[in-house]
């Protein structure tokens, strides 16, 4: 439906997902004359359009987009039934842990359900809370296939620059979708990098995934590591002090690829 695209755009602007049409146009992988032409209806709505919308903010109803029918955002729910897999089998709720994460069962297969943390929310979790508990409700939600109920708090973030990009299958590259689960402070006495080798660490202004590989016990410091070989990612050290949150990762969410 005409118009219906520009609200889209002013509204994901307001959330700060892109700082301006033009940053947004690049992000979405179209040059900024071709995404004006198509958001002021001069080029019809392709379906890989709308998929990249989509994927970009996956609380956006297409459909509304195509039509006016419904709602500009999906709910919740809604939401999770479009990530999930159709394997012939309902989506059902299974049940909520203490910090909020939602489990949903689709025939054999286990769901959990945690808000996502975008580009837009790094600056807002670096300076304004440790615990990223302020406009939860304007986040989305992203979901995993899990093997169980678990307790404990999670998030899932979205990587961004090429630091930790190798081009192989084990490296995160920009836009990739990461589950993790906060080490909270009482445990960094001794923390298990070897097992969980890759973390979301908070420190200062910055919100980083990165290779945790080296602990000193006796200087409290905690040494990061970059996996792109290039010489402006050099290892870092950090003060345990200095860093306000740790999440290790849990896994790396699958990206679908057009062919």
């Amino acid at each position: 439906m005409k118009g219906n695209m520009r609200k889209v755009v002013a509204w994901l602007l307001s959330t700060g997902v892109a700082g301006s049409q033009r940053e947004l146009a690049l992000q979405l992988g179209y040059n900024p004359s071709s995404f004006s032409q198509i958001i002021n209806g001069k080029v019809p709505l392709s379906d890989k359009f709308l998929g990249r919308i989509t994927a970009l903010e996956p609380r956006i109803n297409a459909e509304w987009i195509r039509t006016g029918k419904g709602e500009m955002l999906l709910s919740a729910k809604a939401v999770v039934e479009a990530q999930l897999v159709d394997d012939g089998d309902e989506m059902e709720f299974y049940t909520e842990n203490t910090t909020g994460a939602k489990f949903y069962k689709q025939g054999d297969k286990l769901y959990m359900t945690v808000k996502h943390v975008p580009y837009a929310a790094f600056g807002q979790f670096a300076n304004d809370s440790d615990r990223l508990e302020a406009n939860l409700d304007e986040w989305g939600e992203e979901t995993y296939e899990v093997d169980k109920v678990v307790r404990g708090h999670y998030l899932s973030f979205e990587v961004k620059g090429d630091s930790m990009d190798t081009g192989s299958r084990q490296s995160f590259e920009a836009g990739d979708k990461v589950l993790v689960r906060e080490l909270e402070r009482v445990y960094w006495d001794n923390i298990w990098f070897k097992d969980h080798p890759y973390w979301v660490v908070v420190f200062g202004s910055s919100v980083l995934i990165k290779q945790m590989i080296d602990q000193d016990l006796e200087k409290g410091t905690l040494t990061f590591h970059s996996l792109n070989p290039s010489p402006e990612y050099a290892d870092f050290t950090v003060s345990e002090n200095d860093i306000r949150a740790l999440y290790y990762v849990i896994k790396k969410k699958p990206r679908e690829r057009s062919f």
